[in-house]
């Protein structure tokens, strides 16, 4: 596998464009760190403003200052030979122009056209401190040049100035601000580092990361480049390279998202890839723009026609961990229409907005913003009429964001029952259930709360079945539970002396008719509701197949239903694989492909979730076989109450943690599954955690198994 090489640029891109801060990015830049990537910083930053950067990050790896005049490389950090001058801890690759020959005919072509033109050389520290946002101390930095000389207009660019600066042999570019500079540019600079490592240790992969113009030639030098987004929702819209990847939210979070995806799919190999194509075909923002087409003052979704014309505001609310880009897409469509609304997502699942509200919650136990927000939301709709159409935006985590618990149900009811409940066991169907039925919102309520007006619900399926009744636990949909279910459900996990007594004293007085049923087929409601689908596990598993036939694997889709016990399902998919790979020709490779949710018995202390539990069960089941390779992940970038996805396993993952001293089955019998491969990868610097970030999607889990067949596949050695 080749090695992994990232050069990123920083204003906009690895910090945030106002107050440089790389906080958002920070668990990449973890994972960086942990698995040894050099991370290479790009920047028109002077060698004093990286220095400090790269204290603060840990970085020791070589750096470009001053948009590729100079490449840093400390001393023997690279043992082959290489032409450079020697420049106190480093050794230093001159590419630019000296700072003062530049600021020398900065100041003639000033002068010769009398343009109106100011250098950082021109002003104090104070001033460059007003003009960047820098405190002064880093202005000053920001003054020590060698090679490069940031500049502004007062009034208008100046084009005259700018082509004066090529004819005399120079060169400008723009990032936040003009820069005057010889004929260097980061990517020049970034393809001679790129040889340097190849020189040391052979093929390498390079990613790029940048937000503005003056990024342009280090992203055409990578093999991936990587458009990082602005704060008001843009990408700049110069810079077009085919193959590039532009991230979904702005500046570091946007740097994180893009880098924990790419690192991901790659460190993950095959299954990586498939895992990949997977996530793109359920995108929300896709899925919603595929779903959704608008002809003049029309609105078609699913044969359905609504004359906007006929209404006379459009809400938009909705929860869940992908409704940020869901109503993204709607602006996208509807734009100045949208007169507001408010979506709940998952904190950290958010997207650049301009007419919808968006509230962050917690997820899987519910909390007080997301107690707040659906209160929040539930009044918005209360104050629609006959002539407002409500968009509501549901996904996966819905049901624990959108919580406005029963009169007389507590949040903190609803915690530790939602709390119980998972630690037991329960399906997402018997969870939600028990959630309906203590919600004011679930259940069709919140249709039945927006009546008379006109309400049109997009889904993004993860359930099995992609029953609407169990989606975001129905709040749209008509409910078929009782609270007798719901009681059913306690009884049979044995919890009911255990769930707080409000919960149970109000699931009894439902079943007793004390209290009004969820909404049911036939309310008058569900006659101005309609419910889409535009998601579900079953596109995610085509589009991975298809991806597999591109790579020119054969791949079959074996269960889109996946569920029961995590182990159990480990124990049949490892008898499944060992069965296919033996009918398998020598030579031979096949993918197997399962979706669904599976769940865990919380017996031990440990920490996890459902597919690191799968994975490291799996791994048991087939350890010492060559030839399997298993990615077991979550859709929405979450696994349990960690930071992982889930996990890749083969047969060498227990011989690999046995010779660390570990022993994964005590590691299985805590659940404590994420302890375990977090302690593998920071031994051997592997990739068995498949850490993905946020995804802005959910549907449910993956099974993606990579089968080899060798010329004598047998036990390992």
């Amino acid at each position: 596998m080749k090695r992994t090489i990232i050069f990123t640029d920083l204003d906009g891109t690895l910090l945030d464009a106002t107050g440089y801060s790389h906080a958002h990015a920070a668990q990449a830049l973890a994972l960086i760190r942990e698995r040894g990537i050099p991370l290479i910083l790009c920047s028109s930053k002077t060698r004093a403003e990286i220095e400090l950067l790269r204290t603060e990050l840990d970085n020791i790896h070589p750096f470009i200052s001053e948009n590729g005049g100079g490449i840093f490389v400390p001393r023997g950090y690279f043992s082959a030979p290489f032409e450079a001058a020697d420049c106190g801890d480093y050794r230093l690759i001159t590419l630019g122009t000296p700072y003062a020959e530049i600021r020398r005919r900065f100041a003639l072509l000033r002068e010769t056209l009398r343009v109106a033109v100011r250098g950082f050389g021109d002003m104090t520290a104070d001033e460059v401190a007003a003009l960047t946002g820098l405190a002064p101390a880093a202005a000053q930095r920001a003054q020590q040049r060698d090679f490069d000389e940031p500049f502004v207009f007062e009034g208008e660019p100046d084009q005259r100035f700018l082509r004066a600066i090529e004819e005399s042999g120079l060169s400008w570019t723009e990032g936040r601000i003009f820069h005057i500079m010889g004929k260097h540019d980061k990517g020049r600079a970034v393809s001679l580092l790129k040889a340097l490592y190849e020189k040391q240790g052979g093929a390498v992969e390079t990613i790029g990361l940048g937000d503005s113009l003056n990024d342009l030639p280090l992203l055409r030098s990578v093999d991936v480049p990587v458009l990082v987004m602005h704060d008001d929702g843009s990408h700049d819209a110069r810079i077009a390279i085919a193959g590039m990847v532009k991230t979904r939210l702005p500046g570091p979070a946007g740097w994180n998202e893009s880098m924990l995806r790419l690192l991901a799919s790659r460190g993950a190999g095959v299954p990586g890839e498939l895992f990949e194509a997977a996530l793109e075909a359920v995108d929300p923002y896709r899925a919603v723009l595929a779903a959704l087409r608008i002809e003049g003052d029309t609105l078609h979704v699913g044969g359905e026609r609504y004359d906007l014309g006929a209404f006379e505001r459009i809400l938009v609310v909705g929860g869940g961990k992908a409704t940020a880009r869901m109503a993204q897409a709607v602006e996208t469509l509807l734009d100045a229409r949208v007169a507001g609304g408010l979506v709940v997502v998952k904190t950290g699942h958010t997207a650049a907005l301009k007419f919808i509200e968006q509230a962050e919650a917690a997820h899987p136990v519910p909390d007080a913003a997301g107690e707040a927000g659906a209160r929040r939301i539930l009044d918005l709709v209360h104050g629609a009429d006959a002539k407002t159409l409500v968009l509501c935006l549901l996904s996966g985590g819905a049901s624990a964001l959108l919580v406005a618990p029963a009169e007389g149900v507590t949040l903190q009811d609803k915690q530790k029952a939602t709390a119980l409940l998972l630690r037991a066991g329960a399906s997402i169907g018997e969870l939600n259930a028990v959630r309906k039925h203590l919600s004011a919102l679930k259940g069709g309520r919140l249709a039945q709360a927006a009546y008379p007006a006109t309400m049109l619900t997009l889904l993004l399926s993860d359930v099995i079945g992609d029953r609407l009744d169990v989606i975001a636990s129905g709040p749209t949909a008509p409910d078929v539970s009782t609270y007798a279910d719901a009681l059913a459900v306690i009884t049979q996990y044995g919890l009911r002396e255990r769930m707080p007594p409000p919960v149970i004293a109000h699931l009894e007085q439902g079943a007793a008719g004390r209290l009004d049923e969820t909404a049911k087929a036939g309310d008058a409601c569900f006659g101005h509701t309609r419910n889409v689908i535009v998601g579900a596990l079953g596109l995610a598993l085509a589009a991975a197949q298809r991806k597999a036939a591109q790579l020119g694997i054969a791949a079959d889709i074996v269960q889109d239903d996946l569920q029961g016990d995590a182990r159990d399902a480990a124990h049949r998919l490892a008898q499944q694989a060992r069965a296919t790979l033996a009918a398998m020709r020598p030579g031979e490779r096949r993918c197997l492909l399962w979706g669904g949710e599976t769940t865990v018995v919380v017996r031990g202390s440990g920490l996890g979730g459902r597919n690191q539990e799968l994975a490291l069960a799996f791994a048991l089941e087939i350890a010492g076989l060559e030839g399997m390779t298993l990615l077991s992940a979550g859709t929405d970038g979450n696994d349990g109450p960690t930071d992982a996805a889930g996990a890749l396993v083969d047969g060498r993952t227990v011989e690999r943690a046995r010779a660390l001293g570990m022993d994964p089955q005590h590691y299985l019998d805590d659940n404590d599954s994420y302890h375990f491969f977090r302690r593998c990868d920071v031994a051997t610097r592997g990739h068995s955690h498949f850490i993905t970030g946020p995804t802005s999607t959910n549907v449910m889990d993956i099974q993606l198994l990579l089968l080899e067949k060798s010329d004598a596949t047998a036990p390992l050695s």
